[in-house]
């Protein structure tokens, strides 16, 4: 199985078609437009949807479940069924989220829980239900207290679970939260709006190990252009920047504001130019200010966690933005030692990192790892 190119949300009766590529919804209809068959209970509103592979779309409200043909869009003859009868161990009531693993196992997710379903056995996995922010490290339990409403696996290894307006990313293959959300679905999902009821997909496989990932050619095809000024007239290598933007940004889906490399801005800066986000920081001190605090943590090493809402820089377009990141390094002398080393693109990152670009200890690894995947991809 390919990663996925196509997502479905569905918002206030509707299914909006999430295309990857294009990065927008294409197409809105109403759910019962969208499949044939289908009963009126389920035309209003469905809790989720998740496909196992075999040419099934399995569609969950309340406490039943149809099969929706993916051939042809026809809902089978003979359901809704009810899932305690047919889901063999699982038993929540209703499935309030649900999403292939593309490992051979399904999650259902109910309130602050979830379930691992084992698809070759067709039943529940021993040990399961399990609290979501046991299974999943870095996930606040304060967030899923209310229940998911939706949940991807991409195949590109990152996968994203939404609740409301806002949702989280998680690497696959550490199943962890990846620093720096939740984000509000808005505004990084151009065309989904309002509170996503429901979130689904057809089936993804495991990402491929130690390849580049998915989107790394498509966001290399989309941004390299952009970065080779920076290159050929400040000697940033291309390779850098293009990491650091695919870091920052999750692949191009997180850039708020056109900001594709988490660059900060000033409570002074013009307001066009601003924007309040929020962030985790890593630093050595308990006591930093930030225009809003959110939590502090302290952590093993000695450091403190910081969940905060700091300003970031806002662009009238992507180009602008990596146009002004070559400049920033350039003209910050905190980065003049990464100038030595133009020709040796994973010197001249070990150098910024070294400097104190990202605060996480982790990015100087975390940033190496986009850059190859970024140069297997082409």
């Amino acid at each position: 199985m390919a990663p996925l190119n196509i997502s479905y949300f569905a918002l206030a009766g509707e299914a909006a078609v999430f295309d990857w590529q294009a990065n927008a919804v294409t197409e809105r209809r109403p759910l019962g437009d969208f499949w044939s068959g289908l009963p009126d209970e389920f035309a209003g509103t469905i809790d989720t949807a998740v496909d196992l592979g075999a040419g099934g779309l399995y569609v969950f409200r309340g406490p039943a479940y149809l099969r929706i043909r993916i051939a042809d869009g026809q809902v089978d003859q003979g359901y809704p069924l009810p899932i305690v009868d047919m889901w063999h161990g699982v038993d929540f009531d209703a499935i309030d989220a649900a999403m292939n693993w593309g490992d051979g196992k399904l999650y259902f997710f109910r309130g602050s829980r979830y379930a691992r379903y084992d698809i070759a056995a067709d039943r529940q996995d021993p040990g399961y239900p399990k609290e979501v922010s046991a299974g999943w490290k870095g996930v606040d339990p304060g967030w899923t207290a209310g229940g998911l409403d939706g949940a991807v696996n991409t195949g590109s290894g990152r996968a994203y679970l939404f609740r409301g307006d806002e949702y989280v990313a998680l690497d696959w293959h550490t199943k962890s939260q990846v620093p720096g959300y939740p984000l509000e679905v808005a505004g990084q999902w151009p065309g989904v709006t309002g509170p996503v009821e429901a979130a689904w997909s057809l089936a993804a496989g495991p990402p491929p190990a130690g390849a580049a990932t998915a989107g790394a050619a498509e966001f290399y095809d989309r941004y390299h252009g952009f970065a080779e000024p920076g290159a050929t007239q400040l000697g940033v290598p291309v390779l850098v920047t293009l990491g650091q933007a695919a870091l920052e940004s999750d692949w191009g889906r997180s850039a708020p504001g056109n900001n594709f490399f988490g660059i900060k801005a000033k409570a002074d800066d013009p307001e066009e130019t601003r924007q309040l986000l929020r962030t985790r920081e890593v630093l050595r001190r308990p006591d930093a200010t930030f225009p809003e605090v959110l939590s502090v943590t302290p952590r093993p090493d000695g450091t403190f966690e910081y969940i905060v809402r700091d300003w970031f820089r806002r662009y009238p377009s992507p180009e602008e933005s990596f146009t002004h990141h070559a400049r920033f390094l350039r003209d910050n002398a905190r980065y003049a030692a990464a100038f030595d080393h133009s020709e040796d693109p994973y010197a001249f990152a070990r150098a910024v990192a070294a400097a104190g670009y990202a605060t996480d200890p982790r990015y100087p690894d975390v940033l190496a790892t986009r850059m190859r995947q970024i140069e297997a991809s082409h």
